[in-house]
């Protein structure tokens, strides 16, 4: 059989042997059934939970509206002219509104990014970054019963009314990406992140998984503290189209998105394979080695212990984290990554850490754009010209009648071995 897989903005496709085969999991997705503008104004006005009505912006409010930045699929571009329209109507007009895209420690958006994720408004609008979580003013606002200390970026306190928009996809160790994770990371301080992301070790860190989950719960406690009035939470389909929209608090909108992504993205198997051959997403999903690596995190589920999965990612920004090639290079096993960790939390060794522990009973190949002597050398990935040639390898690692999973969409499709 021919598979098309997703790559950058394009596809690959390669053949695959028909009895190898155990099956092609794909989401159970929804058309979108109306246009964005459409989907964001009927859920702006039908919000759900207990919070603050957009009605309750004053004509002087200074508004800060969070969203996703340049590796997330969020249609920022479509969604903001609708919530702009409704905001003016309560007499906040553009000059009245800041835009800050939820960087956390990733590179702060370009103007050309800022374009692409917002298009014209991008030079209509105030618009700012996350400085990586160092560069800026961050000011404390309380501590989490974990014990993080949170400090959030003054450009986002500075709101007197704080909007979130974001799109709720499977995150491999805070459960779910959106909603508070808009806030932490998105707007906050490095040592906040830092703190955070080294409750990654706990068991209930992992994806799809909110109750009793640490870092979940740390995640919520810290955008409480931080102050969120409204929020817009939407699910996408694989073509990025908005098939679920909630507004609301920060709570109840994120949990009626989540409800709505079990049921389009978790498919359930029955047995594991011995090659599972996994995209991750296409771009923007795939920009870069450090983001496309999630898919391997949801592949894991389905691989047979000494199995082998062939990773596919353009990768057009090479291994995106500076951090997280050093370290590639200075460690070799997980066990040593996990110590280094929790003596001293540096954002990107987390990375290694599932990238070493991974490999360890994996054998992983990469089909990308990026120099192959990196990715064999540092990375420690077999690198492969294109997917035939991954597959071919593959099959003599594990035996030609190998069996196979392809998940074309890794990143946000998470596949569950049924006990």
């Amino acid at each position: 059989m021919i598979i098309e897989l997703p790559y950058g903005e394009t596809t690959v496709r390669a053949e695959v042997p028909d009895g190898n085969v155990l099956g092609v999991l794909l989401p159970r997705e929804r058309n979108a059934e109306s246009t964005v503008k459409e989907s964001v104004f009927q859920a702006l006005k039908n919000p759900v939970g207990d919070f603050r009505g957009l009605n309750e912006v004053g004509m002087g409010d200074r508004v800060v509206i969070v969203v996703d930045d340049h590796t997330r699929p969020l249609p920022s571009g479509k969604i903001l002219p609708v919530l702009l329209s409704e905001l003016e109507k309560s007499g906040v007009g553009r000059e009245r509104v800041r835009v800050f895209f939820a960087t956390g420690t990733h590179r702060d958006v370009t103007m050309e990014d800022a374009l692409k994720l917002i298009g014209a408004l991008a030079e209509r609008v105030e618009w700012v970054s996350n400085g990586r979580g160092v560069n800026g003013k961050f000011e404390y606002v309380g501590r989490t019963s974990r014990g993080n200390e949170v400090k959030v970026n003054e450009a986002f306190l500075e709101g007197d009314f704080r909007i979130i928009i974001s799109d709720v996809e499977y995150h491999y160790f805070a459960g779910y990406g959106g909603g508070r994770k808009s806030i932490l990371p998105g707007v906050s301080s490095y040592e906040t992140i830092q703190f955070n992301h080294c409750l990654m070790f706990d068991e209930g860190a992992r994806a799809g998984v909110l109750d009793g989950n640490p870092v979940h719960m740390d995640m919520l406690e810290a955008a409480e503290l931080a102050g969120v009035d409204f929020t817009l939470q939407v699910v996408l389909n694989s073509r990025r189209e908005i098939v679920h929209a909630f507004s609301g608090g920060l709570i109840e909108p994120f949990m009626r998105a989540v409800e709505k992504v079990d049921e389009m993205y978790k498919v359930e198997v029955d047995e594991r394979a011995d090659v599972v051959v996994v995209a991750a997403d296409g771009y923007p999903h795939d920009i870069d080695l450090y983001q496309a690596f999630k898919a391997i995190s949801n592949a894991l589920n389905i691989v047979k212990d000494g199995g082998v999965i062939i990773l596919v990612a353009e990768c057009r920004e090479g291994y995106g984290n500076e951090l997280y090639f050093e370290w590639m290079k200075k460690y070799n096993s997980s066990e040593d990554v996990k110590n280094a960790l929790l003596e001293r939390f540096v954002i990107g060794g987390h990375k290694v850490y599932y990238h070493l522990k991974a490999i360890e009973n994996t054998n992983i190949l990469l089909v990308s754009s990026m120099n192959p002597r990196v990715v064999r050398e540092v990375f420690k990935l077999e690198p492969c010209p294109n997917l035939d040639k991954a597959i071919e390898k593959a099959l003599e690692t594990v035996g030609k009648d190998g069996t196979i999973y392809v998940l074309p969409k890794g990143s946000t499709t998470l596949p569950v071995k049924v006990k």
